[in-house]
């Protein structure tokens, strides 16, 4: 991409404006702006980044994930699910990063002159405990009985619907078709870019 492509990429505002109405044509007029948004200052920040591919897809599939969240708000149960998701991975994040840090530094007062031989450290507990309480709270909770007159269905939909584990089935059925019409929004936005920045 050429240098007017990453200026225009690095501004959600500007290309916002640039994107086909048809490429969010699903969603209403205040979620396709908020969505298209979120999802630009997403990519905004992981422009340029280095990494193998398969990193870059899959840190550009989290942003879209999350900028349909965020364009959403927290009134979805599928939204809320995916905003503590992406909440936990940037503390996670965070701590990863401490971790490196407080590692080179170790490192680099061992490699001093004269320097007595670092004593071994245990783990903090305190980072253990709360790692494991992340993990314990993004665990799913373990799905409801089928009622009677549930269809098989409803087990695949709660498996693929956010947040969707412990949901009753008529609750499941509007989150699932309010996560499938933000979905086909994403999509649609998503290619719509891709045509735009194909022809500069």
């Amino acid at each position: 991409m050429d240098g007017k492509g990453a200026t225009e990429s690095s501004n959600p505002n500007r290309v916002v404006e640039s994107v086909p109405s048809a490429a969010v044509a699903s969603a209403s007029a205040p979620t396709k702006r908020m969505l298209a948004f979120h999802f630009l200052r997403a990519l905004s920040r992981i422009h340029g980044a280095a990494g193998p591919a398969r990193r870059r897809t899959r840190t550009i599939r989290r942003a879209a994930y999350s900028s349909m969240a965020r364009a959403t708000g927290p009134r979805r149960a599928w939204s809320r699910a995916l905003l503590l998701q992406a909440q936990a991975r940037a503390r996670r994040s965070r701590a990863e990063t401490s971790r490196r840090a407080a590692v080179l530094v170790r490192r680099r007062v061992v490699a001093g002159p004269a320097a007595a031989p670092a004593p071994a450290r245990a783990a903090p507990v305190g980072g253990q405990a709360s790692a494991a309480a992340a993990r314990a709270a993004l665990a799913p909770p373990p799905p409801p009985a089928r009622q009677a007159g549930e269809p098989a269905r409803s087990d695949a939909l709660r498996r693929l619907v956010p947040g969707g584990a412990g949901m009753e089935y008529c609750s499941l059925l509007e989150e699932t078709a309010d996560y499938v019409r933000c979905l086909r929004a994403q999509v649609q936005l998503m290619q719509g870019l891709a045509d735009l920045f194909s022809c500069q």
